[in-house]
């Protein structure tokens, strides 16, 4: 609105906002499409919400019984019978407490071995056989372990 066409009539009739709501109109983006995703051939994630989905969680026993599970609930057997082998009086709070710390334990062994080997894979990729030899031979001797 031009400044000369203001009067008394119109004064309190001005939306003096206007310019500042539209200009925070156009900052706002666009939305984005939404991409489809899918949990399964042929089940998408458009309206999950509801669906008996639990065939697909490796944890579930509907996947233990399909023969897709993952062995959580074998593992955590083996480590209570062997717990309880040689300690027969333990409660299931010390048990589960040992489980974790066993667990964690053999998890971080695992990736420790799989960090190492693929260190010197690559150094003997990039180096060759001897010079991953060297290096392996002195990190050995340093006893820091390989590169950590």
């Amino acid at each position: 609105m031009n400044i000369n066409e203001i009067t008394n009539e119109n004064l309190f009739h001005i939306d003096w906002s206007a310019n500042d709501r539209a200009k925070f109109l156009r900052s706002i983006p666009a939305m984005k499409p939404v991409k489809e995703g899918w949990l399964a051939p042929g089940l998408s994630t458009h309206g999950v919400l509801g669906r008996d989905v639990s065939a697909m969680d490796r944890r579930s026993v509907k996947a233990q019984l399909a023969g897709r599970g993952d062995l959580r609930a074998a593992w955590w057997n083996f480590n209570e019978a062997v717990h309880r082998f040689f300690n027969r009086d333990a409660p299931l709070e010390n048990i589960m407490y040992s489980f974790h710390k066993r667990h964690h334990a053999v998890t971080l062994a695992i990736l420790t071995v799989v960090h190492d080997y693929l260190d010197v894979l690559g150094r003997v990729r990039k180096e060759g056989t001897l010079a991953a030899t060297r290096y392996v031979f002195r990190q050995s001797l340093n006893n820091d372990g390989l590169d950590r």
